[in-house]
């Protein structure tokens, strides 16, 4: 049997800060707090993202890699608020499940402590 190995993406890896943990996020938070936490997060993200031309995608995935104390489930943050602002930035047209096949999140002790790093997997990659 004959495996063909064709690459249909390009892939971008970022190392983002330790966002708020999912429990914490939504514990009894006012949705101000809430938003403003995110849009805190986002500048870190826009950071990283500023260093690569403009571009747009047509579908992408997410997994992240990170060392905390967190939960698994409580790292979903880190995901939630890249797709989200890959999104509200014009770099995919939406973050539904005809937009954003997957997400994984695993942790990894030989990472840095508190470090997250997030790789996208751009599927219809364009330069803009």
């Amino acid at each position: 049997m004959i495996y063909l190995c064709v690459t249909d993406y390009n892939e971008i890896k970022i190392i983002l800060p330790k966002p708020p943990s999912l429990n914490q996020f939504y514990a009894g938070k006012h949705w101000t707090i809430r938003s403003k936490k995110k849009e805190q997060y986002w500048k870190y993200i826009a950071t990283e993202l500023e260093q690569l031309d403009r571009f747009h995608m047509d579908r992408f995935s997410v997994s992240v890699r990170y060392n905390c104390r967190y939960d698994v489930d409580n790292a979903i943050v880190c995901a939630k608020f890249l797709a989200d602002y890959l999104r509200n930035n014009g770099y995919v047209d939406d973050d539904t499940p005809k937009y954003f096949k997957s997400q994984k999140t695993q942790y990894d002790e030989s990472l840095e402590k508190d470090t997250f790093e997030a790789n996208i997997k751009c599927y219809g990659y364009k330069i803009i």
